[in-house]
């Protein structure tokens, strides 16, 4: 049986909100499931506004980025951000397998062992596993047919 979408607006366009880059402030809010002061506060610290002269949007990207290492600490309301993960949650962050996931994190040397030998808890560092993580950033390349190039500025306002 296939899923139904919920009948009311609102949902809808939440739905639809998948593939915008640019978010105001109330579908933060609903994306994230956070009071609307929250979102603006955590999207200032990631530097992900955008003032503009009537309203204020948010980078949906860069404030993904940065909610991926907080946490909301049970019955509290609170939010931390992690600087330790488990493999399962991490290999979830990163949406990478969790053999590769520790693979990657034994490459980065972000991987700590508690309790070694009563079958303990293995941590890994996330801000080590992120510097290791922008080795594989592949530079940006010129397109073969560019949309737009500044020399050729035909579309100058006179």
């Amino acid at each position: 049986m296939a899923n139904q979408l919920d009948g009311s607006k609102r949902s809808n366009q939440i739905y639809e909100l998948d593939s915008i880059r640019y978010l105001r402030e109330e579908d933060a809010a609903d994306i994230f499931g956070l009071p609307y002061s929250t979102v603006l506060y955590f999207a200032q610290a990631a530097g992900a506004v955008y003032q503009l002269p009537k309203i204020t949007l948010i980078h949906r990207k860069q404030m993904e980025k940065y909610m991926n290492h907080l946490h909301k600490v049970p019955n509290t309301g609170k939010y931390v951000q992690k600087k330790f993960v488990r493999i399962g949650e991490g290999s979830i962050t990163y949406s990478i397998g969790h053999h590769r996931f520790i693979e990657m994190a034994r490459a980065a040397g972000a991987v700590y062992k508690i309790n070694e030998g009563t079958g303990g808890t293995v941590l890994v560092n996330l801000e080590i596993f992120d510097e290791y993580m922008e080795q594989f950033r592949e530079e940006p390349r010129e397109m073969k047919n560019p949309l737009w190039k500044p020399e050729n500025d035909n579309w100058k306002r006179k």
